[in-house]
């Protein structure tokens, strides 16, 4: 007879309103620490008790923000394992009504073997800001580690006002032999980070954005904006290199906003 093996299931719930938790749900292995701070806006660390993710997991996360400020982080790299079974399941939907939200989690960690399927989708409304910062490590060079083979799907959904205003995906399955080598895809690098900036926002950090872009070496990290929003990536060829290029982005344009655990 075949063993039922066994799973993580996890689910946040959060609505956070002038300030202020409305609800505050948590359950299974995904738990919430809300640290002290002196700042004017509220801070949010994420913990997978579990330790990681592996297959048939599944994790959801759902947030409503009204007239408040933000800032999430996770205690620490999601790590993404091989596994038996069909792929974890991540679902993450957030909606921001005249607030303010840093997504600042630390890096998503893929293993050789591992499956993993995401989504996220935020909904902007009523002159709402999103610092969207996403990092994917397709196995850490310092360990040796090599990806041949993953079923890998991230899907990210931006709307504002209810209108898509931004849609992005990858989806690997199978060998990824060809994608890392790809000169116009990864090149040879094995990490990637994504920044996205919506809202009026971006018209404060432009010109700094930049300035701290432009001046980076032996990284590929581009940024352009287009229809109202900021977009700006970064390849390397190691976990710690894009590490430092995202502190310099951070600490050069919202150092005041990030949150403790943000330290790399």
């Amino acid at each position: 007879m075949d063993k039922i093996l066994q799973r993580s299931k996890g689910k946040i719930d959060i609505e956070l309103s002038n300030n202020n938790f409305k609800k505050f749900f948590q359950s299974g292995c995904c738990k919430l620490l809300n640290p002290n701070n002196y700042i004017e806006h509220k801070e949010l660390v994420l913990i997978n008790t579990a330790g990681g993710i592996t297959c048939n997991d599944n994790i959801e996360i759902n947030a409503t923000i009204n007239n408040s400020q933000l800032s999430v982080c996770t205690q620490a790299a999601e790590k993404i394992y091989a596994g038996i079974g069909d792929p974890a399941n991540v679902e993450i939907n957030i909606n921001l009504n005249n607030s303010t939200l840093y997504w600042l989690p630390k890096e998503l960690i893929l293993f050789d073997n591992s499956k993993l399927r995401r989504n996220i989708n935020i909904n902007l409304s009523n002159n709402s800001n999103l610092i969207f910062c996403e990092t994917t490590i397709f196995g850490r060079k310092a360990m040796s580690e090599k990806i041949k083979n993953i079923s890998f799907s991230d899907q990210w959904k931006i709307f504002t006002n209810s209108s898509i205003k931004h849609f992005e995906a990858i989806n690997i399955k199978g060998s990824t032999i060809d994608n890392l080598k790809n000169n116009y895809t990864f090149d040879n690098q094995s990490s990637l980070s994504t920044i996205l900036i919506f809202g009026d926002i971006i018209h404060q950090l432009e010109s700094e954005l930049n300035k701290v872009t432009k001046n980076l070496e032996n990284h590929y990290c581009e940024m352009t904006k287009f229809d109202d929003k900021i977009v700006i990536r970064c390849l390397a060829d190691d976990n710690y290199d894009l590490k430092k290029t995202l502190n310099l982005i951070m600490k050069n344009v919202i150092n005041d906003k990030l949150p403790k655990s943000w330290d790399l």
